[in-house]
């Protein structure tokens, strides 16, 4: 872990916000999602859920292999580009 320099206050609603320089270097568009961890060091956040997405999907195109019909790769294309709409 490397420190950034950057520091922010949390307001009194309890937000933060995160530097440009930070959601640039993540990728980080309006309306992320974004979890969050707590350590024994403090804080972690990480895009949610991307990973398992990809992986769920994956499954869905490599099981459509055993049953492919006009449907099945409609379907597959759908949620393909959905994904890919996420960023």
């Amino acid at each position: 872990m490397r420190a950034l320099g950057i520091v922010r206050r949390i307001d009194d609603l309890g937000r933060i916000v995160i530097p440009k320089e930070v959601r640039t270097l993540n990728g980080w568009d309006a309306g992320t999602p974004v979890e969050m961890f707590s350590t024994e060091n403090g804080l972690m956040m990480r895009e949610y859920g991307r990973e398992k997405e990809a992986l769920e999907l994956l499954k869905k195109l490599d099981s459509a292999g055993e049953s492919i019909t006009d449907e099945s790769i409609k379907l597959a294309i759908q949620e393909a580009r959905e994904f890919i709409a996420k960023g």
